[in-house]
């Protein structure tokens, strides 16, 4: 059963720690916790590595979100591998749910997102039947 959702997002809270010994730039890790609203309707917690480059270089990070949600009348988790780069006023990002990362209700999800301006984000997803 493929879909698409639609939905926002607010960061509860963020805690991030200088990474040691990087050069060229600053690095920190960092850990996030959402919730979510619209189509799919849940909280999150990701924890990524964001890097900023000397020298008005992109801004870089990677992450990896663990879902606990309702998705299409279906509640369960899933994991979604995310990145993203910005420089020079344009970014880049997507989103890759995990296979094999889901439980629940929604055990064989698949699919990808994309991360839109101010925290909104769509998924293309499938579901088994």
């Amino acid at each position: 059963m493929p879909g698409r959702a639609n939905s926002a997002f607010t960061v509860d809270k963020q805690d991030a720690q200088p990474a040691e010994g990087w050069k060229g730039g600053k690095m920190n890790r960092t850990r996030f916790a959402k919730t979510f609203t619209g189509d799919l309707a849940g909280t999150s917690v990701v924890e990524a590595i964001m890097v900023g480059l000397d020298d008005g270089g992109p801004m870089i990070y990677v992450g990896v979100e663990r879902f606990d949600c309702t998705l299409a009348g279906r509640k369960g988790t899933f994991v979604l591998l995310h990145s993203a780069t910005a420089h020079g006023g344009n970014q880049n990002g997507s989103w890759t749910i995990v296979s094999g990362s889901g439980t629940g209700e929604l055990a064989g999800i698949t699919g990808t997102g994309e991360i839109l301006p101010n925290h909104a984000f769509v998924l293309n997803y499938e579901l088994p039947n």
